[in-house]
């Protein structure tokens, strides 16, 4: 089986990233530079109309979105226990939805708030009401993190769907200090060898010519 994942570093393609290095997979990685509009190439879009990142290819067949990218690599390798079993396995594909749609919707208006709101003047309204609506979803999260390690029994998909979405508020300056349990969550799964090593690669590549930091 050949599998190959489309990235750009910083991005929410770091999430299959980290998921198929912990399940062990064999899988290339092919970076796009966004500065160079790789991502609108006719030879990407074939592949992904969509224009965006992360975009799986198994066997030359694409996979889009990253509920879908994740609950396949579960499914997959399934000795990587990357999703609960049982009804939990259904509590953790809701959790990563909310990621999807709860708390990643309102990163990017942080710093492009211009993609929202097209009124002059208007920015600072457009992240004030989104960092309203993160903080209100970090609340959910700190409660549900209470005295617990990770969001199941133990490490799967939804920490790590959850750890890209706290580092893109931190990386975007937002004040994040007040959530204890978050930020501990955060540093466990910093620490954890999958994500050490897309930490070096995400390094690397940031380092490169040809993508832009």
């Amino acid at each position: 089986m050949q599998i190959s994942l489309y990235y750009f570093p910083i991005s929410c393609a770091l999430i299959p990233y980290i998921a198929l290095t912990e399940a062990n997979a064999d899988f290339d990685v092919w970076t796009l530079n966004y500065a160079n509009k790789e991502h609108l190439a006719p030879e990407y879009l074939r592949l992904n109309p969509k224009h965006k990142v992360p975009l799986l290819l198994v066997d030359g067949e694409p996979l889009t979105e990253n509920i879908a990218i994740l609950q396949w690599i579960a499914r997959t390798f399934p000795d990587a226990r990357l999703l609960p079993h049982g009804n939990d396995e259904f509590q953790a594909i809701s959790l990563m939805a909310w990621c999807a749609s709860g708390i990643h919707p309102f990163l990017t208006p942080n710093i492009l708030p211009q993609r929202y709101c097209d009124i002059p003047g208007s920015e600072e309204s457009v992240r004030r009401c989104a960092q309203k609506m993160l903080h209100e979803n970090f609340r959910i999260a700190e409660d549900r993190l209470n005295q617990k390690e990770w969001f199941f029994d133990h490490f799967t998909i939804t920490d790590v769907y959850f750890f890209w979405c706290f580092r893109r508020a931190k990386q975007f300056a937002i004040d994040v200090s007040a959530y204890s349990n978050c930020n501990a969550h955060f540093d466990r799964v910093t620490h954890r060898t999958s994500v050490q090593k897309l930490l070096a690669f995400e390094a690397a590549a940031l380092a490169s010519d040809s993508v832009p930091s």
